[in-house]
């Protein structure tokens, strides 16, 4: 039997593992049972748990894999992160180490992202947030009389900001809606904008000509202020920005500053910082939709996805050396 060290918050392992799934575990590996878990996981409770693991299974606010904790158990050949990004979980050195590694659920994640996504853009240009305000407020003013303001999809140019692991799955789920795919990415190839049916455009022309401008760009320094004070301005009147990627991916002074004028809509499931403050201007303006970074891995379902997937992906390596979703330390510069 292999060791598993499960590294998880008991709240967070609940949600995330099935009954079932945990069985099937117990048929390979030995691991700490999650009634058992802490309420916040400590690099002591790390310590504790980890010697003699195979591997380990890791979430959200798991605390960083320090050298000294890595050097100290020499057995621990792999980690399974379950949620998405892994800059932050490991100690630099982690990637030059012989026999380490590391897979996330950052793909199981962007499915759920991409839903989100679709949902806000969908909602949007049907006026759904306006619609409700007004009826609840009393009012009754629909389609029958005159109201025919609302769009969709068919025929609208959509820009993509960003072909990432979200992106694709954004591409893929926009098809059916019949409308104009195209893609600003530095590293996108044009083979794979074929393969995908997507155009490639320069960042401004994509800004300039979206009705729907959408981001998807990773959390990296390199992708700080993708949108900013010279290209937020060629944002179209009456166009629709969704960003359910990294608040820092928009400079949001600038943007706060063209939303009050009111010639565009924007959905911001993100902000820089997070949360923003009580007083900023985004919580008050009609043409805002904000929402507290839920787009990803937080669904009933979603979380379920998660823990199944970590637990297969642990099987997978601990039985038959395969990774489905291996990071390695050279894919870093372009992802979260």
């Amino acid at each position: 039997m292999y060791k598993v060290a499960i590294l998880v918050e008991k709240e967070l392992a609940y949600s995330i593992f099935r009954e079932k799934d945990l069985a099937f575990l117990s048929t390979f590996a030995t691991f700490n049972p999650i009634d058992e878990l802490p309420e916040k996981i400590t690099p002591e409770f790390m310590e504790a748990q980890l010697p003699d693991a195979d591997a380990c299974i890791t979430c959200w606010r798991t605390p960083t894999f320090s050298k000294e904790l890595l050097d100290k158990n020499p057995k621990l050949r792999f980690i399974m992160h379950g949620a998405g990004a892994v800059r932050n979980l490991v100690c630099p050195e982690f990637w030059t180490m012989q026999g380490r590694h590391i897979s996330s659920n950052a793909p199981v994640i962007a499915e759920d992202v991409a839903q989100t996504t679709l949902a806000l853009i969908l909602a949007s240009l049907k006026q759904m947030w306006a619609f409700n305000a007004m009826t609840h407020a009393g009012g009754w003013k629909g389609g029958e009389h005159g109201t025919f303001t609302t769009k969709r999809l068919d025929e609208m140019n959509v820009g993509i900001v960003g072909c990432s692991l979200v992106g694709k799955e954004v591409i893929k789920i926009l098809r059916p809606f019949n409308c104009h795919l195209r893609v600003w990415d530095p590293y996108l190839s044009p083979l794979e904008a074929e393969i995908l049916h997507v155009e490639q455009m320069e960042l401004d022309e994509l800004i300039a000509t979206s009705d729907v401008l959408t981001m998807h760009a990773p959390a990296n320094p390199d992708c700080k202020n993708i949108l900013n004070a010279k290209n937020i301005p060629l944002i179209k009147d009456g166009a629709l920005l969704v960003n359910t990627a990294r608040g820092l991916e928009i400079e949001e002074e600038a943007l706060i500053r063209e939303l009050k004028t009111g010639r565009f809509f924007a959905c911001l499931d993100v902000t820089s910082p997070e949360p923003p403050a009580v007083d900023n201007p985004l919580r008050g303006m009609d043409n805002v939709v904000l929402t507290p970074h839920i787009a990803g891995g937080h669904t009933i379902q979603g979380r379920k996805m998660l823990g199944r997937n970590t637990i297969k992906e642990v099987y997978n390596y601990l039985t038959k050396g395969l990774i489905a979703y291996e990071v390695r330390g050279e894919m870093l510069e372009h992802m979260a």
